[in-house]
This record gives structure tokens, sequence and C-alpha cells, in this order.
């Protein structure tokens, strides 16, 4: 029996293997066309969501493939723009720098960065910025692969933003020339006035003429209260501006504390106001002198504006822990706990009239508040409505 396989039956092996290699083949085809149509789909998924334009251009600069931020910053559909270079769209400036920039890049492969203007179709300019780059397929033929982001409306902002600039740095001209006014030209007549009522004050004390003498402290207190509102607005301006700077020297409170109380003694005298002051041990610290007069003046003229006819002003001071603690307490209205809260702050500090319908700015506290922690210290109120308040400070003894 001869077992070889026949002529014949090697023919049928044969073509039944072509017919399965057609199939696998047919199978494959049809598989990878499935797969790359996918791809795409994925691709235009991926374009389509970004928000800025995105474009491929062949080696003659002519459109093959954009997203639909591209059409909609042309106003164009994909059929009008594919196929072509869009040159025609723009101004004949704009297309001469599109084909330049275009022929650098597909010849250099270096990437290109730049901002332009473009003129669609309407005649709306928009200011963009477009990044392009070479690509180079496995055949060797070449693309330009870009993106192009509409800054319009931030060139707008920036534009917006320098002018907004220039206008507050004339405005901050403006205000500088104001308070150097403010400070030069109007603290002489206070002086002036203060000095002036002072002498008057001094002459008429010995005569015990109170008829004179009430009218002559008034004036006094009128010009101390209105020069001390001057001072606070520029102390503040200074502030604010960070011209305010720190010269540390020697102080003796005690003295300092005195000269507080002589300057006001006419504002406690007109409202029959007694001022004590407790000293337990002779301090010295080293501190900002000028910085510290303003505090200490501030709080000594709020207790004598919230007190009584009548009252009493006590300022006291100590060393505790390395550092010296002053209050100022007063016999006058107090407060209740929620305008505790709300002292020393600008936005929150209401601005209440004093028991004989002083007014104020409110900036007193606030600027106590700025300057000693300027010192490197703190301050805090301690108050009972009906009991009066006190407000107390500490500061190192060292700078």
């Amino acid at each position: 029996m001869n077992d070889k396989p026949t002529y014949e039956a090697l023919e049928n092996q044969i073509a039944e293997l072509k017919k399965q290699n057609e199939a696998l083949r047919l199978h494959t085809s049809s598989q990878s066309e499935v797969e790359t149509k996918e791809s795409r789909e994925y691709i235009h998924a991926i374009l389509n969501n970004m928000g800025d334009a995105v474009f491929v251009k062949n080696n003659k600069s002519k459109l093959i493939l954009v997203n639909d931020a591209f059409c909609e910053l042309f106003g164009l559909s994909r059929t009008q723009i594919i196929g072509k270079t869009l040159a025609e769209n723009v101004s004949p400036d704009e297309r001469k720098s599109f084909l330049k920039i275009d022929k650098k890049v597909l010849s250099s492969g270096l990437e290109n960065i730049s901002e332009e203007s473009l003129t669609v179709d309407g005649g709306q300019t928009h200011i963009i910025s477009t990044r392009k780059s070479r690509f180079i397929d496995a055949s060797g033929e070449k693309f330009i692969v870009g993106v192009i982001r509409d800054i319009s409306e931030h060139q707008k902002a920036e534009a917006a933003l320098k002018e907004s600039e220039a206008r507050l740095r004339a405005l901050n001209t403006t205000k500088d020339k104001l308070f150097s006014i403010i400070a030069h030209d109007l603290r002489g007549p206070f002086y002036n006035i203060i000095g002036v009522s002072q002498l008057l004050i001094n002459e008429v004390k010995d005569t015990e003429n109170e008829a004179t003498q009430k009218p002559i402290d008034m004036i006094n207190s009128i010009a101390k209260n209105t020069f001390s509102l001057l001072d606070n607005l520029l102390n503040w301006a200074r502030t604010q501006s960070g011209e305010l700077n720190l010269v540390p020297e020697k102080i003796i409170l005690p003295v300092l504390i005195h000269e507080i109380i002589e300057l006001n003694k006419p504002l406690a005298r007109a409202k029959d106001i007694t001022l004590n002051y407790t000293l337990t041990d002779d301090i010295e610290l080293y501190t900002d002198e000028n910085i510290l007069r303003t505090v200490l003046r501030n709080l000594i003229s709020n207790a004598i504006k919230f007190t009584h006819l009548g009252g009493n002003v006590n300022i006291s001071a100590n060393i505790k822990n390395h550092q010296v603690e002053v209050a100022v307490a007063d016999s006058g209205v107090g407060m209740n706990q929620e305008t505790l809260n709300k002292l020393f702050n600008l936005s929150t500090n209401a601005t209440l009239p004093g028991t004989a319908r002083e007014k104020g700015s409110g900036l007193g506290l606030v600027l106590c508040k700025e300057f000693v922690k300027k010192l490197n210290g703190d301050i805090w109120a301690e108050s009972e409505v009906g009991k009066g308040s006190t407000f107390i400070f500490n500061l190192p003894l060292s700078a």
C-alpha cells in the first residue's frame, strides 16, 4: 500500500491553505481598519476638547487637520479649511508673515513661538500666540504641527492693568503732595494756637478767674485734639506706605509720661477730671520715643474723652517678666464685650462721641495697635459697662 500523498491531494491542501491565509488577511485588515478608525476618532475627540486652536500643515503649508477651536477662531467650516493655506483669508502683511515662518520651521526644524495679529473675515482682529514645530513621518515627509492661542482678552486686560497702574501712581503722587502740605503747612498754625493758648493759661492761672480760664482751656483742648487727629492721620499714612522707621533710644518712662500728662491737663481740667500717675520703679527702656509718645498720648486723651465730668484717669507702669507694662484706666462709661471685640480694627471700630460729645476719627486705637506691634509689644483692653475701661500695653525693656 502506497502511503505517500498523491499530487491531487497536495493541490487540495495548498488550495485550502490559500483560503485560510486569505480569510486571515481579510480579518486582520478589517480589524486593523476598525482599530485605525477608533484611534482616529479618539485623537479627534481629544483635539476638539482643547480650548486652543490646533492644526497640522503639509510641506506646502496646506492644512490637513484642524480641531473645532481652529474652525471657531477663523469662523470657517472644515470643508472651507482643509486643503487650503488660509492665506487668502488674512491681510497681505499677515499672509507674508505666516508663510515665512512656515518655511523657516520646515527648513530648520526649530520650534517657533510668536505673537502676531490675525484679521479674520469680517474684519475682526485677534492677537494670537502661535507655536509651530516640524514633524517628519516614517517616509521622510515633513509636516508643521501648530497650536494657536487667542490672547486678545489677555492683552486687553494687561493694557487696562497698565492704565490702572498709571492712574494709581498719579493718585499716589497727589496723595503724597497732600500729606506733605498737611505735614508742613498745617502743623505750624496749630503749634502757634497751642502755644499762645498755653501762655494765656499760664497768665490767668494765678488770677483764679474761672470765667476766663475755662474758655482758654477749651481753646487749648480743641487745638490739641485737632492737632492729635492731624498727627494720627499723618502717622497712619506713614505706616501704610512703609515710611515709618524705628529710631530706638534710651527712654526714661516717668519723664515721658509726665510730659504727656502736662500736655493733657488743660483737656482734663475742662472736664474737671483728675489725672493720677502711679510709678513703682524708675523705669528705663530702649525704644522709639516718638512712637511711644503717640501711643501714650492717644490712650490718655481717649480716657479723658470717655470719662464723665469730675472723674479720674489713672496711669501706672510696672516691670513684669523683663517687660514694662503700662495701664491707662478711666472711671468712664465702659464697654460691653461686643464693643471690646471691635477695638483696634479700623473696619469694625465704631467712632463714638465722648461724654462731652467730643468727636473722633476712630484712628487712635488702631494706630496704637500698629505702633505697639511695631515696638514688639502687645496691647489689649479690659472693661465693664458703667465701671470704666483699662487699656494695657507691654513693651520689651530693650530693643
